[in-house]
């Protein structure tokens, strides 16, 4: 989906001309792949014409060469798992999984109903504590969307020992914006363990950093910017400055999702933050004179008002050394950011993206073995593409760690005939209905990168996608991966993306098993 408010229903969206990423071919510099079918799509959408929107290529990025790989198939068996039986609760009506966390030997998990018109539509955080336990509401909120859920390890130095975590939300509750902590396995959350907000802020992203013996969990707060919770080791709670560290722009700045923080990462000894286009890292321990607490390190080309900028940043390591990853929204393209500063830095490092992946050239790829021929522009072109909702999540999957993300991809003008599609934004992007994501593997001097798509019989679609879209008429995107707290091997997957279009109850998880993901099989693509 495109980059939006949660407290927006409606919004009016004029036509702009795409800037497209520089596209990756089969053969010379760039990303290679040969791909089969994918399985479990579904339910045709009809072809229209509109609005696009608009992508952004890094004006300096370096390319890594790429050579073919053997085809073969890409489905993966997966199981939903349901978050009610009964059609009168209020969870029914989720529309869309926003953030699975693992926390205290169980699995939460974030939703809204965006898009949903019933009467008091409203997300909901719930829980499911063994792997055959059911999914029981935890919270019921007031907030249209619950956008940010986490959990992060407290430092064994801050007062409790090892073994401790933290569970991180923002939501309406009893009318109070709020943002929301629990220990371990509490089983609330404590209105004393709660931080007020203004009453239309909204929270898409959280992160953690210790430095100097503090740790401190950051919210990344539209409109406000950056708010800072220092953690008390005496009284095993976050105290908030209510002042933010950071204010990227002014409200209504031109060309910018005005202060949507979109992804946290602390990498290297530092603290990174996305904020739309932009890339900062923050200056730990006191401030020379003229030295700023956060620093701009690297700025993507602006982009359109309902594009969210850079996603998924991500601390991994590369060659030895902490790198980051980020994906630009509209193209999809994955990029990598070596040689990170480290100490305090007084001015922009100007950090060098290296790209990694170029999603539209593998989606083609991807669709051409059952029939579908994807042009490189034009009607029935993939024109919008987003990579790594939240984040680039870290996985061990056969004693290798790798990266697991999510995509999306929207055509231009319509469904292709042969695919089988969900939501129409705007008139103008239809959303192809499977859920994939994508493997990516370090190998040094390489990275592979080998999609998937859910598959079986809970991935193939009960009816042509109507208005509302409903139930397993489409499941568009995988938006969250999380790895099963409940050391039975699986992973956990959640989505659904509105982009726009009505939709009730179309929020879903789904489960598989590790071992059924074979990253290294074909197809993949291969940087050199």
């Amino acid at each position: 989906m495109m980059g939006r408010g949660s407290h927006t229903r409606r919004v009016s969206f004029a036509s702009q001309r795409m800037r497209r990423a520089r596209v990756i071919g089969l053969v010379g510099a760039g990303i290679a792949l040969a791909l089969s079918s994918c399985s479990g799509s579904a339910s045709s959408s009809s072809a229209t014409n509109g609005a696009t929107r608009t992508t952004a290529t890094p004006s300096s990025t370096q390319r890594a060469t790429a050579v073919p790989a053997p085809s073969s198939g890409l489905g993966v068996p997966a199981t939903r798992q349901p978050f009610t039986s009964d059609s009168r609760s209020v969870v029914a009506h989720d529309t869309e999984t926003m953030a699975l966390a693992a926390q205290g030997g169980r699995l939460f998990v974030a939703t809204d109903q965006w898009m949903y018109s019933g009467p008091g539509a409203a997300g909901q955080i719930l829980v499911k504590s063994a792997k055959g336990a059911a999914w029981t509401l935890f919270e019921r909120t007031q907030s249209y969307r619950v956008q940010a859920l986490d959990s992060f390890a407290i430092p064994a130095d801050q007062g409790l020992g090892s073994g401790h975590s933290l569970l991180v939300t923002q939501a309406i509750v009893n009318g109070r914006n709020e943002i929301q902590w629990l220990l371990d396995g509490a089983t609330s959350f404590s209105p004393a363990d709660a931080f007020a907000l203004p009453a239309t802020a909204d929270v898409r992203s959280f992160g953690a950093h210790e430095s100097g013996g503090v740790w401190a969990v950051y919210a990344g707060v539209a409109p406000s910017g950056i708010l800072r919770g220092t953690w008390s080791p005496a009284a095993h709670t976050l105290v908030f400055d209510p002042k933010p560290e950071l204010i990227a722009a002014p409200p209504g700045s031109p060309g910018l999702k005005t202060q949507k923080v979109t992804g946290f990462a602390e990498c290297g000894g530092a603290e990174y933050v996305s904020i739309n286009t932009r890339l900062f890292r923050r200056n730990d321990g006191t401030l020379p004179p003229g030295v700023t607490r956060w620093v701009l390190e690297y700025q993507e080309p602006p982009v359109g008002a309902f594009n969210s900028g850079l996603r998924g940043l991500s601390c991994v390591e590369h060659d030895g050394a902490p790198s980051l990853l980020v994906s630009t929204e509209g193209s999809g393209n994955v990029y990598r950011l070596d040689h990170l500063p480290s100490g305090q830095v007084d001015t922009p490092t100007r950090l060098v993206p290296v790209l990694e992946l170029s999603p539209i050239a593998a989606i083609r790829q991807m669709l051409r073995p059952e029939g579908t021929a994807v042009p490189a522009s034009g009607k029935g072109s993939i024109n919008y593409v987003i990579s790594a909702y939240n984040n680039f999540e870290s996985v061990s999957v056969g004693g290798v760690e790798r990266q697991l993300f999510g995509f999306e991809w929207g055509y231009a003008g319509g469904c292709p005939p042969s695919r089988k599609c969900g939501p129409t934004a705007f008139g103008g992007v239809t959303y192809d209905a499977a859920a994939c994501f994508m493997i990516r593997t370090d190998h040094g001097s390489s990275q592979t990168y080998a999609p998937r798509c859910l598959s079986g019989h809970d991935f193939t679609l009960t009816a042509r996608a109507g208005k509302p879209i409903r139930y397993a008429q489409a499941f568009v995107s995988i938006r969250t991966i999380k790895a099963s707290p409940f050391g039975d091997g699986g992973v956990y997957f959640g989505g659904y993306d509105c982009d726009f279009y009505p939709a009730d109850g179309t929020a879903w998880v789904a489960a598989s098993a590790l071992s059924d993901l074979h990253p290294d099989a074909a197809p993949t693509a291969v940087n050199v």
